[in-house]
Formats: structure tokens, C-alpha cells, sequence
């Protein structure tokens, strides 16, 4: 069974992002929308996880360069390959 509406400190177990990730996001910045994402319930923030999901399947990624480098190209191993 999937889980909703979870603590920041489950949110962080089930996601692997530090528990300062949903403070920053959900506190002044604004980031993530109140109601929607996050909400005050007794006193805890609680963090809906499937809209969570949701609003970071909609939000477009920057394209990271970090641990890639360009393949050469090797000519002779294609040409040979594509001759068998």
C-alpha cells in the first residue's frame, strides 16, 4: 500500500532526500504549493507524496553535463561493422 500524507522525516526515508530538502522547499521560499504538495495537520508539516510525484513529473529537468564526457567517435569500428 502506497502512503499518502507522511511526516517530513518519512517523506526523507521514502525518497532519500534529506529532511532540510522539504523545509527549504515547503518554509518561506515557497517553492512547493501550500495545500497541494505540503500541508500544517497538529502542529507537523506533512507531505503529500503522490502529488509530490506529480509535481516533479511536470516540472521540466535541466540537463546535467556532471559525469559525462563525449564518446569518440571510432570510424574504423564502424565501418568494420558495418561491412560483416
Amino acid at each position: 500500500m502506497s502512503l499518502r500524507w507522511v511526516t517530513v522525516e518519512k517523506a526523507s526515508e521514502e525518497t532519500g532526500l534529506p529532511c532540510s530538502f522539504f523545509h527549504e522547499r515547503t518554509g518561506l521560499s515557497g517553492e512547493w504549493p501550500e495545500r497541494t504538495v505540503w500541508k500544517w495537520f497538529e502542529g507537523r508539516k506533512m507531505i503529500d507524496l503522490q502529488e509530490l510525484y506529480n509535481f516533479i513529473d511536470k516540472r521540466p529537468s535541466i540537463q546535467s553535463k556532471r559525469g559525462r564526457r563525449k564518446t569518440p567517435q571510432c570510424h574504423g569500428l564502424q565501418s568494420n561493422l558495418l561491412s560483416a
